[in-house]
């Protein structure tokens, strides 16, 4: 008599393009998907599954919110951390239908709202809603789904399950509207591939899971499970610089917008113009955080190459992103602010590697 090791699922539903919020055209017909629709294309796989790998699944279903994602706010990373940590002792895994245009901020901010998460928790979408012809919505459902119930690795904390590619939540980068392998893993490896079979890179792997013991032991149950699920984005500023950009524009956005960080997006390594010192000088002794990244796709804004970037460093006027990505440098920034934490704790904490998220290296020439 065969055994089998029960799994609960629950598919949390968010909107995007795999529920169908696409603009019409003469194309295709203008379908939408129903929740009981994503239940109904895992019904074959659950049966393979409870065959082959001798695993119950018993998937539930909820439609937390219907938006897409370029209308994702903060507070729908707060209802959904809410909604996972409720159920957190009934399921043993989540899978998080979202859109693709914000997945890497609703990945990043999640993995900085569960400290010590022990579950998994998959987002994952389509680039052609579930109904279309040419739909990647079943493949990337029913993978999320593999990758969730799987037992050969102690997957655990928020990752993304699309087309081939498993990465983890910190490093979520989408990079085209179009392929059916739109997302890669910014500035470092992936976490595994996902095809007809898993590929796991374990020293990856089992580096990222490592991060959610860091601070408290890995929750078991709701009790223990460490959840900081608020974000302040309202009062940051994010900026790309050019030339000739005035300095008078930092001043600006605190005295009439009251914003109380900066994400700002210099040259180079991190390589702010010169002529902006004063509006950095102007935000030291306001005490407003500034973290400077680089334009540059594949850039590193360490303030270890040229002159700008060193007078940043040796005067203590910003704090250098590193290899964060853009979502990261933003949900971390938010979350700090929501927890109050002064201005010099935000300067440690934003360079602390908490999820993956960072890498500091020392470019010495």
């Amino acid at each position: 008599m065969t055994t089998y090791t029960k799994k609960r699922v629950l598919l949390i539903l968010t909107g995007g393009t795999i529920a169908g919020n696409v603009a019409k055209n003469k194309v295709s017909a203008h379908v939408t998907s129903a929740p009981d629709d994503f239940l109904t294309i895992l019904k074959g796989s659950i049966e393979i599954l409870k065959r082959n790998w001798s695993i119950e699944i018993e998937p539930e279903v909820v439609e937390l919110f219907n938006v897409d994602s370029s209308d994702m706010l903060p507070k729908n990373w707060t209802a959904l951390a809410e909604k996972i940590a409720e159920s957190y002792d009934d399921f043993d895994a989540f899978i998080i239908l979202h859109g693709t245009n914000t997945m890497g901020y609703t990945g990043a901010a999640l993995s900085f709202a569960f400290e010590n998460i022990n579950k998994p928790v998959i987002l994952t979408g389509a680039q052609v809603p579930l109904g279309y012809l040419g739909s990647d919505a079943t493949t990337n459902l029913v993978n999320s789904l593999r990758l969730a119930v799987w037992g050969y690795h102690p997957v655990k904390g928020v990752l993304s399950v699309f087309g081939s590619a498993i990465i983890q939540g910190t490093r979520i980068k989408k990079g085209t509207d179009f392929d059916y392998d739109p997302f890669k893993s910014f500035m470092t490896g992936s976490l595994g591939q996902i095809g007809r079979f898993i590929r796991i890179n374990e020293p990856a792997l089992d580096k990222y899971t490592s991060y959610l013991s860091k601070v408290k032991p890995l929750a078991i149950q709701s009790r223990v499970l460490s959840v900081k699920k608020d974000f302040d984005t309202a009062h940051i500023a994010s900026l790309t610089e050019f030339p000739g950009m005035s300095p008078n524009i930092f001043q600006s956005l605190v005295e009439n917008n009251k914003i109380k960080a900066f994400i700002f997006r210099a040259f180079g390594a991190g390589d702010a113009s010169l002529n902006l010192l004063s509006g950095f000088e102007y935000l030291k002794e306001k005490e407003i955080p500034i973290v400077v990244t680089s334009q540059a796709p594949n850039g590193v804004a360490s303030f270890q190459v040229n002159a700008s970037g060193k007078i940043l460093k040796d005067r203590d006027l910003a704090i250098p992103a590193h290899d964060m990505s853009i979502e990261s440098i933003t949900t971390k920034l938010a979350w700090l602010l929501a927890q109050k934490f002064s201005y010099e704790q935000i300067k440690h904490k934003i360079l602390e590697d908490l999820h993956g998220e960072i890498n500091i290296e020392n470019e010495l020439i």
